[in-house]
């Protein structure tokens, strides 16, 4: 408004500037009479609604954890938004319910009930007033009249019923077009209509967006005039070239290509990491070196990704270098909801005298006990001084407790019985109790089973805590559940303090898409990985795909002088290592528009280089056990190297299979364990090599300490000072040779020699083939386990 003001003066003070839901506010406040509504209306937030679809599912008995309220409502505001009336909506609610039962009737009961007490939703505001402008067309020529010029922004975020108000408001549905002329014959035509949109950053279909609105603007309004805006003042052309070339490969799009007055700019800074800790630990010494040797300000720093899951690791180095940084448009990670239920689930079963823990997990997933179940627990607790949990214990003796709240009571103390027992028997093993918790508890199951969106995030945020758990074994010699805690815990304290260069700002970190219309003079484009982004829900459909790579040009676009593109060659997936193709957006940019610090992950070189040798690891039989060693954790299984993942491709002669590569500590020929062991940045080269680098977590001390290189020593890394220089924290402190985990050679071991493996114990060698830097040895342990072992690579002693 104020810029307006500037432009036109006063005039600015009768124009109408808000949002589309602001504006149907006014309209209906006013005229909504016309169609039954008073001008007193409530209007109903997110929250209302939910506890009014649950009020209404409990008086029909619909089972609220198969049809939860919140997918109701999203079925029914989807219907709302395209304009689908509740007699109509029934067709479109995606359960089971036949005609005239309780889909029918929860749909209905919404619309009735928010009639009764005069309410609207926020859907309800645009509908309503479409609904008022088609019924009453003495309204809507008013409208019409008082706005003879309508300016709609970013258009193409526009929904199915946003559009048809547009058209309404506008009167373009006459057949006649807008003439000044015509006010003074007693009636106004159509009004004049412009909007400002770009069909390459349309990418919120998934909140109801309709690309067709900006797409088909020319078909629905033949008379308009389109003006291209392909002058750029916010990007170095080096940043354009890269945007144009990526969203050059949609279809269906009007061709345009930005360009700028700005310069070529510097080159875009791409790094290949062996896994998220790398990248994020490369990412957190970046930042420190532009800061301190470029003088770039904290503020002037954006680091964006996919999807929330993905700030875990880079919250974790960010706070490791002792970095300040902020989360916008999202909740940190051990602040997120289903990350504070299933840790309070592990407190709990740690310490059932914790009571806001417990407490906290009662009806969480849904189970049937509510408030009054709480407060009588809470009351008797209270009355005879004993823990929550103990009431729960005795839940008998507690007056006013009805058999239907006993039950769901007593499934869950027994249910917390049995995670305590499973917890004592595997407490050295964080990750699998983490993964019984989510499994026993139902959480999992429940966000699973959504069909919201929002859940699926939540349900990888889950898969991102086991494989927290995961690294937290592999890093810590003597890991317990309560140890896990702990760090967990200290973790998410530190990253609530300031920090300690505020003048500077805090370095901004968020998703994609939250970082529409933002700009920062320097941007990390992080995870850019198949799977990854794109998403891999968007692999198989070509419009989500063309979605994903509009995302990727309003990232790209996002940076004004430099941009940094990262991947990770292994993510961490439910606490297992996957190995990660590079995005297809990184082949789609130019090659020389593109500086690489590290092409190739270390574990990528390592393929390639077995899949150059003539005998390829490949090709051993099945009877072979080459598909029971790990690297960093995950098991090779039968991978074929022999092909890469994709022709052409810049990465072509890395060879993927379906294998994993994890990092940090390996057990060539070990059994598959769980996650990547590596702390951020803690290994480079070595990233298949070393047993148990160490890392550390702010000032709280070191994860753990292993051997490296043959010799025993401990492997930190330490919180970087913003004035400082900076450590780097994606290199390891060993001197010893790249991917070399001891210095025996081939020459020096003979078939009857003993050994001892680290994990597998005393054993005799039976084979010996000397196949230089892939040199292979057959060690029999015993017992029948015969294990075939990269001889540099195995954690191994000669007797």
């Amino acid at each position: 408004r104020e810029r307006l003001a500037a432009l036109v003066g006063p005039e600015a003070e009768h124009m109408w500037i808000s949002t589309f839901h602001s504006a149907c506010v006014r309209i209906l406040r006013r005229d909504g009479k016309e169609i039954g509504l008073t001008s007193g209306f409530s209007i109903y937030d997110t929250a209302d609604c939910e506890r009014l679809v649950k009020l209404i599912s409990g008086d029909l008995n619909i089972d609220t954890k198969r049809y939860t309220p919140r997918m109701l409502l999203g079925k029914i505001s989807d219907c709302k938004n395209s304009l689908i009336s509740w007699q109509d909506q029934l067709k479109s609610v995606n359960c089971d319910y036949k005609p005239g039962q309780r889909g029918y009737q929860v749909s209905a009961g919404d619309v009735d009930e928010l009639v009764a007490v005069m309410a609207v939703d926020f859907d309800d505001l645009i509908m309503r007033t479409v609904e008022l402008f088609q019924r009453c067309p003495q309204v809507s020529e008013y409208y019409r009249h008082k706005f003879r010029y309508i300016f709609v922004d970013e258009y193409q975020d526009t929904n199915h019923a946003q559009y048809v108000l547009v058209r309404e408001l506008s009167g373009i549905d006459s057949g006649e077009q807008p003439d000044p002329h015509m006010r003074g014959a007693g009636r106004v035509g159509p009004s004049w209509i412009t909007v400002v949109g770009d069909s390459d950053q349309s990418i919120y279909a998934f909140r109801g967006a309709d690309i067709r609105n900006i797409q088909d603007f020319e078909q629905d309004f033949p008379n308009a005039k389109t003006i291209m805006l392909e002058q750029n003042y916010r990007s170095t052309q080096t940043i354009l070239d890269a945007a144009n070339a990526v969203i050059a490969r949609n279809e269906n799009r009007k061709p345009k290509k930005l360009w700028t007055a700005l310069g070529e700019g510097d080159k875009i800074v791409g790094y290949a990491a062996d896994n998220a800790q790398q990248e994020a630990g490369w990412i957190a010494n970046e930042i420190a070196r532009i800061h301190n040797e470029e003088g770039v300000a904290y503020r002037d720093i954006a680091i964006m990704y996919r999807a929330n899951a993905q700030s875990r690791s880079l919250e974790e180095a960010m706070i490791n270098a002792n970095l300040p940084y902020q989360l916008v448009g999202g909740t940190k990670f051990y602040e997120r909801r289903e990350i504070k239920d299933a840790l309070a689930y592990l407190q709990a079963i740690v310490n059932p005298a914790d009571n806001v823990n417990v407490r906290r997990i009662l009806n969480v997933p849904k189970r049937g006990l509510g408030v009054r179940a709480e407060g009588l627990v809470a009351s008797y607790a209270d009355a005879h001084g004993t823990t929550f949990f103990e009431a729960i214990e005795h839940m008998e003796q507690i007056e006013g407790m009805s058999t239907r709240t006993t039950k769901p009571l007593s499934a869950f103390r027994d249910m917390m019985h049995e995670l305590a027992a499973f917890a004592k028997d595997h407490d050295t093993k964080p990750s699998e109790v983490v993964a019984e918790v989510l499994a026993k508890s139902g959480i999992l199951e429940e966000l699973q089973r959504s069909e919201d969106p929002q859940d699926a995030s939540r349900v990888d945020n889950l898969s991102q805590l086991q494989s927290v758990a995961a690294e937290f074994e592999q890093n810590t010699p003597d890991a317990t559940l309560a140890g896990f805690l702990e760090t967990t815990a200290l973790v998410a304290d530190s990253d609530q303090l300031p920090g300690e260069n505020e003048d500077s700002g805090k370095v901004t970190m968020m998703t994609l898409h939250t970082a529409k219309g933002l700009e920062y003079p320097y941007v990390f484009l992080t995870g850019m990985e198949q799977g990854t982004f794109p998403h891999q829900r968007a692999m198989e459909d070509t419009s989500e795909l063309a979605e994903e790579r509009r995302l990727a040009y309003v990232g790209i676009t996002r940076a004004k002088r430099r941009l940094y593109v990262t991947r990770a060659a292994v993510r961490a997936q439910w606490g297992q290592a996957s190995d990660m193709m590079p995005s297809q957006f990184l082949d789609e940019i130019p090659d020389e528009l593109i500086d690489w610090k590290r092409r190739e992950a270390g574990v990528e070189r390592m393929r390639a280089s077995w899949q150059d040798d003539d005998d390829e690891f490949g090709g051993w039989d099945d009877d072979d056990d080459f598909g029971s060693m790990s690297f960093g954790g995950s098991s090779y299984g039968k991978s074929d190297y022999g092909s890469s993942y994709g022709s052409g491709s810049r990465w072509s002669r890395s060879s993927y299979g379906s294998s994993s590569y994890g990092a940090g500590r390996s057990q060539y020929g070990g059994p598959a364990t769980q996650g990547s062991s590596s702390s951020y940045g803690s290994t480079s080269r070595r990233s298949c090599g070393g047993s148990g680098t160490g890392s550390s977590y702010g000032s709280y001390g070191s994860y753990g300490s292993g051997k490296s290189g043959g010799k025993s020593g401990k492997v930190t890394t330490r919180r970087v000072k913003p004035k400082n220089k900076p450590v780097d924290l994606t290199k390891s402190s060993s001197a010893s040779p790249a991917g070399s985990h001891n210095d025996l050679n081939i020459a020096d071991v003979h078939v009857g020699d003993k050994l001892t493996h680290d994990h597998f114990g005393l054993g005799t060698v039976i084979e010996t083939q000397d196949k230089g830097m892939n040199s292979v040895i057959t060690v029999d342990f015993g017992n029948g386990e015969v294990k075939r072992l990269l001889l540099r690579m195995a954690p191994i002693e000669m007797l």
